[in-house]
């Protein structure tokens, strides 16, 4: 991930200037300088900034006039020991060192979070389906530390990490029990809610407690006031429009539909378009399955449709090909060309980025 260099003069080689200044007559003065020269600046692990002393002071206000000056560029890192208290989904305040060194990460929607911003992890899930190019460079670069359903915690311990973040499959008091087991600093970044107005307030708490931890926080206000801007806008935009609007999932040849307040009932709740009046179960991640009659009765003006299958890596027909039928085509939607498939990856495996909300809000738009 990204890393910050502060300069420390140590404890010995302040000692030894201090003492070489201090003596009277004597001709050798290279020797302190090349003290002050070569001595090796501490590094930046979390180990070592902890246990790194402050520059000592000089022993007296001569030696503090005449000695070289100890300043190294300090930049903006944090100072050894700082932390922010974050509160995850599971309701536990945690203490989290702010631009941790080591970083895991079991939740794909985090991981995008941080790439969006620039910050890299060390460890990361093994990917489910294909990673969207954005995502490429972390499939290469982090260490596996498992899948998103069974952690490699042997593998993750011996990161030696300074944060691991856990959330949606993987965010399970469980799991976090077993990662406080290698780390205290384990936080469940998962967006857990039963009302659906609850969805996007949470989502931008997330971003907005990542960017806390690794120092985003300008970047992510404006890219989060952007999408926000984004979705009152296609919300007027689709309450306007008047299109009765159908979400479906398709797995494996199955269809299943989704109404307000289900998974993807952010369609609904908060982007402004009309359900039909179908009577869709709002409850299961798979949706109410339903039959290829079920578009004639209910004649959608809209459908999106997600493929499941192809977003996990399944085998299985492409869900447009799936619904291409006769009943399908006579439909409103398919006669305006408003049956879209939208982007798997971000709607399925990680909803809560903000890349993958702009890329939600264009699936959306591109009916309007």
């Amino acid at each position: 991930m990204r890393t910050r260099h502060r300069l420390h003069l140590t404890a010995s080689a302040a000692t030894v200037l201090a003492l070489t200044l201090a003596a009277c007559g004597s001709d050798d003065t290279g020797s302190a300088d090349e003290a002050a020269t070569t001595e090796p600046a501490a590094t930046d692990s979390a180990s070592d900034t902890e246990s790194a002393p402050a520059t000592e002071a000089p022993a007296d206000d001569t030696a503090a006039t005449e000695a070289p000056s100890t300043d190294a560029p300090t930049t903006d890192a944090p100072a050894a020991g700082d932390t922010v208290s974050i509160t995850d989904s599971q309701g536990r305040t945690v203490e989290v060192p702010r631009n941790p060194e080591t970083v895991v990460v079991m939740d794909w929607s985090a991981i995008r979070t941080l790439t969006d911003f620039g910050v890299e992890v060390d460890g990361a899930p093994q990917a489910v389906g294909t990673l969207p190019d954005d995502l490429a460079p972390v499939a290469e670069s982090a260490a596996l530390a498992g899948t998103l359903f069974e952690p490699d915690y042997e593998a993750i311990s011996a990161m030696e990490p300074d944060l691991i973040i856990v959330g949606s499959r993987s965010g399970t008091p469980e799991v976090v029990a077993e990662m406080e087991r290698i780390t205290p600093a384990v936080i469940d970044m998962s967006i857990r809610y039963e009302n659906a107005e609850e969805q996007i307030p949470q989502f931008i708490e997330r971003v907005e407690q990542l960017s806390t931890i690794f120092e985003f926080e300008d970047e992510a206000s404006e890219r989060l006031g952007a999408i926000e801007a984004s979705i009152s806008d296609t919300a007027e935009a689709a309450a306007a429009s008047e299109l009765s609007t159908m979400f479906v999932q398709v797995s494996g040849g199955t269809v299943g539909a989704y109404g307000p307040g289900s998974r993807y009932g952010i369609v609904f709740d908060d982007l402004g378009f009309a359900p039909t009046d179908a009577p869709v179960d709002d409850e299961g991640s798979h949706g109410q399955e339903i039959s290829q009659e079920f578009f004639v009765q209910y004649n959608p003006g809209v459908v999106f449709v997600l493929d499941r299958s192809k977003t996990i890596g399944e085998e299985a027909s492409p869900a447009l090909e799936v619904l291409s039928n006769g009943l399908v085509d006579t439909t409103d939607a398919a006669k305006n060309d408003r049956i879209v498939e939208v982007d798997g990856f971000s709607w399925y495996i990680a909803t809560y980025a903000p890349s993958s909300f702009e890329q939600i809000l264009a699936d959306v738009q591109s009916v309007l």
